[in-house]
């Protein structure tokens, strides 16, 4: 990994105190965490592994997914725990810290992963969840989010690039029209 991937301790955000205080800017982590959890559980029948990712209590993360059932009586929606929003909030905030020096690169993808498990703490997962599965799940986790956040990344630079040049264009016209 080059040297201006490597991101210490200071440079992401801590989640731990604003996931349980269900901060705003937590609701959207969560749900993006539960649609990861989901995807990682597909198919996994370890209860440690489920237990691990997933909350079976509401938490004040959790509220804003509650209020996106379709239904009052049936959950069809994944609820992650604590450690898991706080895990996605960490990596997404390292990812926005790289992405800038990264976007331009070959294998965007393969120079995120390596910083995300190189400086995100995963190892909650195997002393509260399964160590059989351990390195399956944060592989699957990486995987999600990078195929989540990069797309979403340049969707948004793209769109303000092109502000920007709709921006500089208004400009050069009222230029022009105001020499006439």
């Amino acid at each position: 990994m080059p040297e201006s991937f490597h991101v210490t301790q200071q440079v992401h955000m801590d989640m731990s105190p604003a996931v349980p205080a269900g901060e705003m800017e937590v609701f959207s982590v969560a749900y993006v965490s539960g649609s990861i959890a989901r995807q990682v559980l597909h198919g996994v029948s370890c209860d440690a592994c489920k237990t691990c990712l997933t909350s079976e209590v509401l938490l004040s993360a959790n509220v804003f997914i509650y209020f996106k059932e379709c239904s009052d009586t049936e959950q069809s929606l994944t609820y992650p725990s604590e450690k898991l929003v706080e895990t996605v909030g960490t990596a997404v905030t390292l990812m926005e810290s790289i992405m800038t020096e990264a976007a331009h690169l070959n294998s965007v993808e393969q120079h995120i992963t390596t910083a995300i498990k190189s400086t995100v703490d995963f190892e909650w997962i195997r002393c509260s969840g399964c160590s059989l599965h351990h390195q399956r799940i944060v592989d699957s986790i990486v995987r999600c989010l990078t195929r989540i956040y990069i797309p979403w990344w340049c969707k948004r630079r793209n769109r303000m690039m092109t502000e920007a040049a709709r921006q500089r264009a208004t400009e050069r016209k009222m230029k022009i029209l105001s020499h006439q």
